[in-house]
């Protein structure tokens, strides 16, 4: 087990058996983090208009996980700290999470379903990386190679269960930083340059209980994008319920064609 892992769930494990004593400085610590999230959030202007909200939630996360790491004894380092990686034809720049023990590390609030299936023991850093639609891979070593320093991987947390998990860099790690900073490095002279955007996903046919529907959504990674409503037009996207569902609080769908829309029915009542 990482050591990371194994200092945080003995801590959390000891909290949870009995009270025990904050630190008043880590304390006031979260707070300023809380309150920063919310400040950004809500004040701070945006640069532009299809600029998306920013992840308070994941945020928040970040900040408690930052305290229970160091009320656990985990020594951390340049906590946010600005870092830029220069190169031939431009530089990006980028602000860490932390860094412990010689390696960058990246904090992550996670869906149970990326915590399972890519962060946690049934993925892994290679399924992270085999669709990298986030550019986290990107991320991680852009914010390590600026420091000439080795990215360690991710720390994340269950934002539904609050669960815990480590996913680690591999130790033969050569071919992945190549790949993202490659990736990193011409994304970055596309966009300086003004190239045409390319869409990287179509769209899918639904089904409903394993039957076509007739109707076209979003697939997984469009429906969590932020910039999904630019890329596929406002006019084209529907945010609707589930069409085909008779339930009573049907699950919300991204629609890009609705050929058989939801049957209305009236209801009729009597004096």
């Amino acid at each position: 087990m990482n050591n990371i892992l194994l200092q945080v769930q003995q801590y959390l494990d000891s909290v949870s058996k009995k009270p025990v004593k904050l630190d008043k400085q880590l304390v006031q610590e979260f707070g300023e983090a809380c309150k920063n999230a919310l400040l950004k959030q809500f004040e701070e202007e945006r640069k532009d208009k299809f600029e998306p909200m920013r992840n308070t939630f994941g945020d928040l996360i970040e900040a408690l996980s930052i305290f229970v790491m160091k009320s656990a004894g985990v020594k951390l380092k340049n906590e946010q700290k600005k870092v830029e990686y220069k190169f031939d034809g431009g530089a990006i720049e980028g602000r860490q999470d932390v860094e412990i023990d010689g390696k960058v590390w990246d904090i992550k609030s996670a869906s149970p379903y990326s915590f399972d299936k890519k962060f946690g023991e049934a993925g892994g850093f290679s399924e992270v990386a085999r669709e990298d639609s986030f550019g986290y891979v990107s991320q991680g070593f852009l914010y390590g190679e600026s420091q000439k320093k080795n990215f360690g991987g991710w720390i994340v947390v269950n934002k539904s269960t609050g669960e815990w998990a480590v996913c680690e860099t591999p130790t033969e790690h050569e071919e992945y930083k190549k790949t993202a900073l490659d990736n990193a490095k011409n994304n970055f002279k596309a966009l300086t340059k003004g190239e045409p955007f390319k869409r990287c996903y179509d769209d899918v046919a639904e089904t409903f209980r394993s039957k076509p529907t007739g109707n076209r959504v979003l697939g997984f990674v469009c429906s969590y994008c932020p910039y999904k409503l630019p890329c596929w037009g406002r006019d084209k996207l529907q945010l609707l319920p589930q069409q085909q569902s008779k339930g009573k609080n049907p699950k919300w769908v991204w629609y890009t064609s609705v050929t058989n829309p939801k049957e209305e029915t009236e209801e009729y009542g009597g004096e």
